[in-house]
């Protein structure tokens, strides 16, 4: 029938026609193909006044009857009109069975999720194009985010300003359903209230590992060693490898290398901060502007080289890699020196992996 793009997801549920019987929702968002998945089977019930009969197969399903998903299409349920089947795509889905089974007449509907499929994929092209059936490509993406916590935030009759939701949005990982359950109890947390503030999202959302590492590179390019150790020590508690904070720290401070050169060109920083996916905090903008103006784009230039020899030898030598981070912050936030050695540095730190 059709393949629809990630883009268009809402606007496909209202055009599907009532000829329309199958549709794969396909992505490599485990989460966000389930969701759709649960809103195109509210769709094919909706269809019908009377009773649906929902039911879920999978692998095992499959492997004690080959035959399985034809036999629920074609069972009438005893206690309602249809049955909408949905199947996890699996080593045993019979990609010909299932265009025999479209080509023939059946009452129930068929939805498919499936992980990232390539273009010449047996299952996607039976979708793409069959005259009965759909696919739907599906992938994460800013706005789809969005729509998350609009909605989630919108049933709990809460209101969030346009900084606080963008914040919210780099609180959030890739899997939407994980990101929906995270906005929920961002809600939950915060009824009784009017609006969700910044400070809300800080207390319930995401956890302590994520919220060290972002405050360990800021007190870096900040210059506070006794914090930036502090937080080191955090994360260490959490079970989080010191290699992953330093990882962060390099992507700190390449973006602030980019920040100090727009501002030596005299562009937009605010085109440059925009450009980020996601955007960074709203409430550490003006430290990173701060950070990079401070440092400058030369010495920014020869910190990173610094950081990625530092996170090679802390993967190298773990049981070295909390030394290695706490010399390399030492390095970066010497205080005195107008530039930072990038050789001298970078020769300390092989040494001290060495010993």
């Amino acid at each position: 029938m059709v393949a629809h793009k990630t883009g268009s997801f809402q606007r496909a549920l209202k055009s599907l026609g009532r000829d329309c019987r199958a549709a794969l929702v396909y992505g490599p968002d485990a989460g966000l193909v389930a969701e759709r998945a649960s809103a195109l089977a509210e769709t094919f019930a909706s269809k019908d006044k009377d009773a649906i009969e929902f039911v879920r197969l999978d692998e095992r399903d499959l492997a004690d009857d080959p035959a399985r998903i034809e036999v629920e299409l074609r069972t009438v349920p005893m206690f309602a009109k249809r049955k909408v089947v949905r199947v996890t795509a699996n080593p045993r889905l019979d990609v010909a069975a299932l265009k025999a089974l479209l080509d023939d007449l059946f009452d129930g509907a068929l939805i498919i999720e499936a992980g990232a499929l390539r273009p010449d994929s047996a299952l996607r092209k039976l979708f793409e194009g069959h005259p009965t059936a759909v696919a739907m490509a599906s992938y994460v993406d800013e706005g789809s985010v969005l729509d998350v916590i609009d909605a989630e935030l919108g049933k709990a009759g809460l209101k969030i300003d346009s900084d606080t939701r963008a914040y919210l949005t780099t609180r959030l990982g890739a899997d939407q359903a994980l990101s929906r359950a995270e906005v929920a109890k961002l809600a939950l947390f915060s009824a009784g209230n009017e609006r969700v503030s910044a400070e809300d999202i800080d207390e319930i959302v995401g956890d302590s590992a994520e919220i060290a590492v972002e405050n360990f590179v800021y007190e870096v390019s900040g210059g506070d060693a006794k914090e930036a150790v502090r937080q080191l020590a955090r994360l260490d508690a959490t079970g989080t490898e010191p290699s992953i904070a330093l990882a962060a720290l390099g992507r700190h401070f390449a973006l602030l290398h980019r920040i100090a050169t727009a501002q030596a060109a005299g562009a937009s920083i605010d085109q440059v901060l925009r450009s980020q996916r996601p955007r960074p905090n709203f409430k550490r903008e003006n430290a990173l502007i701060a950070d990079s103006r401070r440092l400058g784009a030369q010495r920014l230039l020869e910190a990173i080289p610094m950081i990625h020899d530092a996170v090679k030898w802390s993967r190298l030598n773990s049981d070295l890699n909390r030394a290695l981070a706490e010399h390399l912050v030492l390095a970066l936030t010497r205080r005195g020196e107008s530039r930072v050695s990038s050789r001298s540095s970078r020769e300390r730190t092989e040494r001290v992996a060495a010993d």
